[in-house]
């Protein structure tokens, strides 16, 4: 899942829309929903000791309000699916070992992307992925032969194509990327297991009762990428024929952008079949299945975060450091960033946004879900609040609501003597679902231009010219565009309620269906041409799914073995499906 282009290696936790209010199970997994659970219950706590406004003592809601509440509806529950013959894969016991062993030696291949390769795809540092690729024809024979037809991108992205019986229909797109971030040397130590050992272990801990693979990439998204294969071979075997074209399209640079795989794949299938020619696409996502206030909830990634890099850049006089001025060049930067800082982009509750849904769908049919809460949810008059509130009690949360900005590359000074002439940081922005790039960097400038003029400095903020100074302050954009957000799926498409009623036979009659977002960036950003129908959303449940870009990723084979199942059920329930 990648954060953006150039920058991948922050912690990021799977999690859904709030912490999770699980039913009773072992003890680590009631401490890992604690840790959740207990900021939005001091939300919780305070709305409890405040009782509600009747509606005679406020104002009545407006035209906007009315409608913006009626957006922001759960989406209908679609019906549970299961159509046609069933694979109990759980206590399929021959194939669960099988599964074990190919995730395993998945993780043994090292497919680290890192941030400085070349754009050339053929370049020998990528030879490594040949590797991979020759252990997954091994492998996975039948997915390289008739009646699915296989084909290279680009060097090493994988193509496959397994034609319906029905040429009118649109093609079902499966995504998944191949490479994984780099294990950071510094960690090594902390792993519990070797990063690319792919151990394997039963009831090893608390935290992990019965089978777990670990190690990089094990997750991220092997756990995904083998899932489709497994899928899709179990079928073959069967002699299943599809009604409707299947292809399966899997990148190999998503960690750094991927412009080479995924990229190149888009642009091969734009040519092949037309704009909006793809039916609907489920590629990798950071909401899954949760277990949350008494209910199940399939959270479907329906909207993805932009995201656009501002540096700012420090021009000054130098001289030697014995005759300082008041603020050096790094002391004038770390004013601006702290300027930053102290401006955070508003968290707001969007009817525009999924995030907002997947709150009614819990308030609608979460037994346990607070009634204060869901009161608030249900006013529009009191969003703006609540998202203050939720907000501030988690930055996960704080993440869907609102853009984010985070600092992570600085750079100044050459000696310890002399005084930094140079200096810039650059700032990584996640927009929010309903904002945009413009905004984003408006924002910027507005915060820090009454700073520089406070300071005696010029400023040109994108592009704008205040020509030469000798105390100048640069904001720009490098490479000059950042990612708008990705288009929001809507909720009331046939290919959601074909996800949803998927996910009920997978999980449960009563798993709830609710939209969600994406608050990284995948590889459907190369992808927006060919459906409007996508769904970022990794068929597994979170707590089974673990530490994603960091120390001890792993998954429970249970939680691989179901991710499969989904999608080997997902292409039987296509059978009569009608795309909108």
């Amino acid at each position: 899942m990648s954060a953006s282009v150039s920058e991948k290696g922050e912690q990021l936790p799977l999690v859904s829309h709030l912490p999770a209010h699980n039913p009773p199970k072992p003890k680590s997994r009631h401490r890992t929903a604690l840790k959740y659970l207990v900021p939005i219950s001091l939300v919780i706590l305070y709305y409890s000791f405040i009782s509600p406004l009747s509606l005679n003592s406020i104002r009545p809601y407006s035209q906007g309000e009315l409608t913006d509440r009626q957006a922001a509806k759960c989406p209908p529950q679609p019906a549970t699916l299961n159509i046609g013959h069933d694979w109990d894969i759980n206590n399929d016991h021959e194939y669960a070992e099988l599964a074990t062993k190919r995730l395993q030696r998945a993780v043994q291949i090292n497919t680290e992307s890192f941030d400085d390769l070349p754009l050339n795809a053929s370049d020998p540092i990528f030879d490594k992925h040949y590797q991979f690729a020759h252990y997954l024809s091994y492998e996975y024979s039948k997915l390289f032969k008739d009646p699915i037809k296989y084909e290279t991108v680009n060097a090493h992205g994988h193509l496959f194509t397994w034609e319906g019986k029905n040429k009118n229909l649109k093609p079902i797109l499966l995504m998944a990327h191949t490479d994984t971030v780099p294990v950071l040397p510094a960690t090594l130590d902390q792993w519990t297991y070797p990063p690319f050992e792919g151990k394997v272990t039963h009831d090893a801990t608390p935290s992990t009762p019965g089978t777990w693979i670990w190690g990089r990439g094990v997750s991220d998204c092997k756990n995904t990428l083998l899932g489709i294969y497994g899928a899709l071979e179990r079928l073959v075997t069967e002699g299943y024929e599809p009604e409707r074209t299947i292809i399966v399209a899997n990148g190999f640079d998503e960690e750094i952008g991927g412009i080479r795989g995924a990229g190149s794949i888009a642009e091969l299938l734009e040519k092949r079949y037309g704009k909006n020619s793809i039916s609907f696409l489920v590629d990798e996502g950071f909401t899954g299945i949760s277990h949350e206030y008494g209910a199940t909830i399939a959270s479907f990634g329906m909207a993805e975060k932009g995201s656009v890099n501002v540096n700012v850049k420090v021009e000054t006089l130098g001289g030697h450091s014995s005759v300082p001025p008041p603020h050096t060049a790094i002391g004038i930067i770390s004013l601006l960033l702290a300027e930053l800082e102290a401006h955070p982009f508003k968290p707001s509750l969007s009817p525009k946004a999924p995030f907002l849904k997947n709150l009614n769908c819990l308030a609608d049919y979460a037994p346990e879900f607070p009634k204060s809460v869901k009161h608030d949810i249900k006013d529009p008059r009191k969003w703006d609040k609540l998202a203050v509130e939720l907000a501030s009690k988690d930055r996960v949360i704080n993440s869907f609501l609102a853009t984010t900005q985070a600092i992570d590359l600085i750079n100044g000074g050459v000696k310890v003597n002399a005084l930094p002439e140079v200096v810039d940081a650059t700032v990584n922005y996640r927009i929010a679902f309903t904002s945009s790039v413009n905004e984003t960097i408006e924002h910027v400038a507005h915060v820090l231009k009454p700073l520089a003029k406070k300071l005696g400095y010029s400023i040109s903020a994108f592009g704008e010219n205040h020509g030469n100074s000798t105390s100048h302050i640069t904001l720009k954009v490098p490479g000059g565009k950042g990612l708008e957000p990705a288009p929001i799926t809507s909720d009331r498409t046939k290919s959601f309620a074909l996800l949803g009623g998927t996910a009920k036979a997978v999980f449960g009659n009563d798993t709830i269906a609710a939209p969600s977002g994406m608050f990284a960036n995948t590889d459907t950003k190369s992808f927006w041409n060919l459906t409007t129908d996508i769904y970022r959303f990794t068929p597994t449940l979170i707590t089974e799914n673990l530490n994603q870009h960091t120390v001890d990723e792993r998954i429970s084979l249970e939680g691989h073995l179901n991710a499969t199942r989904f999608f080997y059920k997902l292409i039987r329930n296509s059978e009569g499906f009608e795309a909108d």
